[in-house]
């Protein structure tokens, strides 16, 4: 299994534009979200997102239950990926492949926050990290999932 973790800027305007004279005045926008999407080496398997946003009850999710969305939803005040929620989202995917009978390599880059706090829990999972400044290049994730929903938000976006 392969993790990528995605920011996903969802207000940022477009770096280049049609416009004739450039565009004065005019912050970006640093409203992000986080994912942490997970595949197996050929994206026939593709695991629940990990969705991590600022707020716990976010206006537009205040009658819906977080339980019961189609992603892992977590929140912290600056919408960052944190060694407590990688450790919890692990926790939670060992349980899965136990429950499955499997047991799986996940590969992922080096970040610090992709610590492991309790590795005994692990049973059915062995994480192993690829060596610094090789993400791009050896995980599939980058080229593929992430252009891949990335595509599907935009067109997502365009049609509603």
């Amino acid at each position: 299994m392969f993790a990528c973790l995605l920011a996903l800027y969802w207000q940022l305007e477009p770096s280049q534009t049609l416009a004739m004279a450039p565009v004065i005045g005019v912050k970006k926008s640093k409203n992000r979200a986080t994912l942490l999407l997970t595949c197996n080496a050929t994206g026939t398997e593709k695991l629940r997102p990990l969705f991590i946003h600022y707020f716990k009850n976010p206006r537009a999710l205040k009658t819906i239950d977080k339980d019961k969305l189609p992603v892992d939803y977590y929140w912290n005040k600056s919408a960052w990926m944190q060694i407590s929620i990688f450790n919890d989202y692990l926790i939670k995917l060992n349980r899965k492949m136990h429950q499955q009978n499997r047991n799986i390599l996940l590969i992922m880059n080096n970040a610090t926050t992709h610590a492991i706090t309790n590795p005994e829990y692990l049973t059915h999972i062995k994480v192993h990290y690829l060596p610094p400044n090789t993400t791009s290049h050896l995980q599939p994730c980058d080229a593929g999932m992430i252009h891949s929903f990335k595509v599907i938000k935009i067109i997502s976006h365009i049609i509603s």
